[in-house]
């Protein structure tokens, strides 16, 4: 079979599940933990000073 483009190849591996997955994930823990909590996040901009 052949793929004329490289988005043709992207559509018929069915990649972009993987890749979706990958780039949502890290993109969402992001927003969750710098956007809605940032003061009550256990990691990453998290305030230490209380403990």
């Amino acid at each position: 079979m052949e793929f004329h483009t490289f988005y043709d190849y992207f559509l018929y591996t069915k990649n972009w599940a993987y890749v979706m997955m990958f780039v949502t994930l890290p993109v969402y823990v992001l927003y969750w933990n710098t956007m809605l909590f940032p003061k009550k996040g256990p990691w990453l901009f998290g305030d230490d000073d209380e403990h």
